[in-house]
């Protein structure tokens, strides 16, 4: 029977993250992360099983995909290659949201769910919420419901699969805010990709078209907020410029939020 300590020793000579090995060690043998220093055996089935997950690091895939769930806003999430990872700069979207309507009870749509990880979050977060979610894809879907389950909000959140881009479901003009990371990387830049996200995370859920600004023009052109409601999208890099002027017409208070690396994250408005 092998050491854990071995393991590590192994596993660490190879060219992967050494935060990514872990993970992969205390998810399969159910160990906190301070017991990853003690020496103990490990069953030969979980070693069998921890070699597998090891190759899969080593062929690219991320590990959020490998032991299957994520976490995100201190939720964790089931996440699969139907949805993509939740990520940290996505939290600014979900945090500038609860800033707002915290102790209110908005009706709120979201666009785009993939793992739900941005409505459950605001669900959970603004007890007063309800949720309207949709998706193109079924799979992430299903998906996004496990996690609502998961979390205990699915009683006020309504999944729904949906094309944006053929035009909005019918919804009255009473919406207090709409909400989207839409994809956002234009056409063209997809290939130059790294493989994690590539090869293994949908791109359906990244192509924004041709200057990445497909989805923000068809939400931003006809949707049913009403006044002085919440337009919420979280955006690329260099696109706060670009989704604010397409905005300008139509909305107010027009600001741009900054991520924790001061980059460009976030654009919200206030329907006229």
């Amino acid at each position: 029977m092998v050491k854990l300590s071995d393991l590590r020793k192994e596993f660490y000579g190879l060219s992967l993250n050494r935060l990514d090995v872990d993970i992969i060690l205390t998810e399969t043998l159910n160990i906190d992360k301070s017991k990853l220093f003690l020496d103990i055996n490990v069953p030969e089935t979980d070693e069998e099983n921890i070699r597998k997950s090891i190759k899969r690091l080593l062929l690219g895939e991320p590990v959020s995909y490998i032991v299957g769930h994520w976490e995100f806003m201190s939720l964790d999430f089931k996440v699969n290659s139907s949805t993509l990872i939740p990520r940290a700069d996505t939290e600014v979207l979900v945090e500038e949201l609860i800033k707002i309507f915290n102790g209110k009870n908005p009706f709120i749509f979201e666009i785009g769910t993939g793992s739900g990880c941005i409505p459950v979050s605001l669900a959970h977060y603004i007890k007063g919420a309800k949720i309207i979610s949709c998706d193109i894809s079924r799979k992430a879907l299903e998906t996004a419901q496990e996690n609502a389950e998961l979390n205990g909000v699915s009683d006020r959140i309504s999944f729904i699969e949906h094309d944006i881009l053929s035009g909005f479901p019918s919804l009255e003009n009473s919406l207090d805010c709409i909400v989207s990371n839409p994809p956002y990387i234009e056409s063209g830049v997809i290939e130059t990709l790294g493989d994690k996200v590539k090869k293994f995370e949908p791109l359906t859920a990244l192509d924004g078209g041709i200057d990445g600004l497909d989805f923000y023009r068809k939400i931003i052109a006809d949707n049913p907020l009403k006044k002085d409601g919440v337009l919420a999208f979280e955006i690329g890099y260099n696109q706060g410029e670009s989704v604010s002027s397409l905005m300008a017409k139509d909305y107010k208070d027009i600001q741009i939020i900054k991520d924790l690396g001061n980059n460009d994250r976030v654009v919200t408005g206030i329907k006229k």
